[in-house]
């Protein structure tokens, strides 16, 4: 039987971004999970993102009718 060298890197590079996640689940459905979990380095900007977005939680009544309007609209283009 032939055997052929591949190396990982060149597979890993090759696949989109929903296939390694896709990889990722179902290495982690398997049993496998990674040695360390840490924010990636570009995600600092998200956290920041994320920490501010959260003070809109609860504080609707600090808002103005406009402001409620605006978030509401950006909202729904996510959805």
């Amino acid at each position: 039987m032939a055997s052929i060298d591949i190396d990982i890197d060149d597979i890993l590079y090759s696949l989109a971004g929903y296939e390694k996640q896709e990889l990722a689940d179902q290495l982690y459905d398997d049993g496998y999970c990674p040695k360390q979990v840490g924010n990636h380095p570009d995600d600092e900007d998200d956290d920041e993102w994320d920490t501010n977005v959260r003070k809109l939680l609860g504080n609707k009544w600090r808002l103005s009718k406009e402001d409620e309007e605006t978030i509401l609209r950006i909202a729904n283009k996510i959805v």
